[in-house]
């Protein structure tokens, strides 16, 4: 066996180990980010009565001010977290898809051009839930003289950036449909 042939199967096992590890990350980040929606929820259902609760909704997540300000105003703010914590779960389900050993075997298909598009579409949904929650505590900021405190705003680049890579796949694929 030349080196060059060493090198290359040790770069295989290697690029092997790499993508399993960053399957079994994708599911803990997928579980993770479900049991903080869980853990939110779950909160929020206690400081419905209690307004306590609101003081530490979930490892120092202190949204007690929009609690005394507007109990409506603070169902809102708990239900962008909610939802951008469901769909960062969403992202890293179909990051998982997109890991799978029949995926990679098949990396110039249309099923990953799908993955890749629905990753992108959920992660602008990401940075629109966001934003609506970044206009709506601006306001609250303003008109109520209560502190905002915003998201930031990089799911924007990423939806962009997964959005573009999509369609370098499914460009590939379309070339090498007409080559044959």
């Amino acid at each position: 066996m030349t080196k060059f042939e060493e090198n290359s199967k040790t770069m295989k096992n290697t690029s092997e180990f790499m993508l399993k590890a960053m399957r079994i990350v994708a599911w803990i980040v997928f579980i993770w980010m479900l049991v903080k929606a869980g853990a939110i929820i779950m909160s929020y259902g206690a400081s419905v009565n209690n307004a306590e609760g609101a003081k530490d909704l979930y490892r120092g997540l202190d949204l007690s001010r929009y609690y005394e300000a507007s109990f409506f105003h603070y169902s809102v703010i708990v239900f962008y977290y909610i939802i951008l914590y469901l769909l960062q779960a969403y992202i890293a389900l179909f990051v998982t898809r997109l890991l799978s050993e029949q995926t990679l075997q098949h990396l110039f298909s249309n099923t990953v051009v799908g993955i890749l598009h629905k990753i992108s579409a959920t992660a602008l949904g990401v940075f629109l839930m966001g934003l609506l929650h970044n206009i709506h505590v601006e306001i609250l900021a303003k008109y109520a003289a209560l502190p905002a405190d915003s998201f930031s705003g990089e799911y924007i680049f990423l939806a962009g950036t997964i959005y573009v890579l999509a369609m370098l796949f499914k460009n590939s694929i379309h070339e090498k449909l007409s080559a044959q």
